[in-house]
C-alpha cells in the first residue's frame, strides 16, 4: 500500500467511465439534444464544486503525507470529518463537478459510478489500515464516517 492508498485504482475507473461517456454525448448525443444543465448553471455550481474539491483533497492529501511519514493515523483536520477525504472529495466534489460543467446524460452519471468503486475499493484500505493500527483504527472508524460525516457521534 502506498500513499494513495486503493485510490489509482478508483480515480482510473471513473476518469475512464467519465471520459468515455464524454466521448458518446459529444459524438452521439450533442448532435441531438441539448444540454440537461443550462450552462450558466452547471458552470457556476460545477465550478464551486471543483474548487471546494480541490481544497478537500489538497487538505487531505497535505495531512495523509505528514501522517505517513510520521507512521501515524491521519485522525486530524480533515481527517477528523471523514475518514476517507481523498474519495469524498473525489465522489461529492470533484466528479459532480466536472459532470455538471459537461453537462450531459451519461456524464451526469459519473458521480454514481464513482461512489460505487469506492464502496468496491475501500474494503481493501481499510483492512490494510486495520491491520497497521490495529484498535486505534477500529476506534477511528466507530467515531468517523468514511466518506460522509457522522452527524451523531458515538
Amino acid at each position: 500500500m502506498n500513499r494513495w492508498g486503493m485510490g489509482t485504482m478508483l480515480y482510473r475507473a471513473t476518469i475512464l467511465y467519465a471520459l468515455l461517456a464524454m466521448l458518446y454525448d459529444t459524438v452521439l448525443v450533442a448532435g441531438f439534444c441539448d444540454r440537461l444543465v443550462p450552462e450558466r448553471l452547471a458552470f457556476a455550481v460545477g465550478g464551486t464544486l471543483l474548487v471546494l474539491g480541490v481544497v478537500v483533497y489538497a487538505l487531505g492529501v497535505f495531512a495523509v503525507y505528514a501522517a505517513v511519514d510520521a507512521r501515524q493515523l491521519a485522525t486530524r483536520g480533515v481527517y477528523a470529518v471523514v475518514r476517507h477525504p481523498l474519495y469524498a472529495a473525489w465522489v461529492w466534489l470533484l466528479v459532480p463537478g466536472f459532470s455538471l460543467v459537461q453537462g450531459t446524460l451519461l456524464t451526469l452519471f459519473a458521480p454514481v459510478v464513482a461512489a460505487i468503486f469506492y464502496k468496491l475499493c475501500i474494503s481493501h484500505e481499510e483492512a490494510h489500515l486495520r491491520r497497521e493500527f490495529g484498535a486505534a483504527y477500529d476506534r477511528y472508524r466507530e467515531r468517523v464516517g468514511g466518506i460522509v460525516p457522522r452527524l451523531c457521534r458515538p
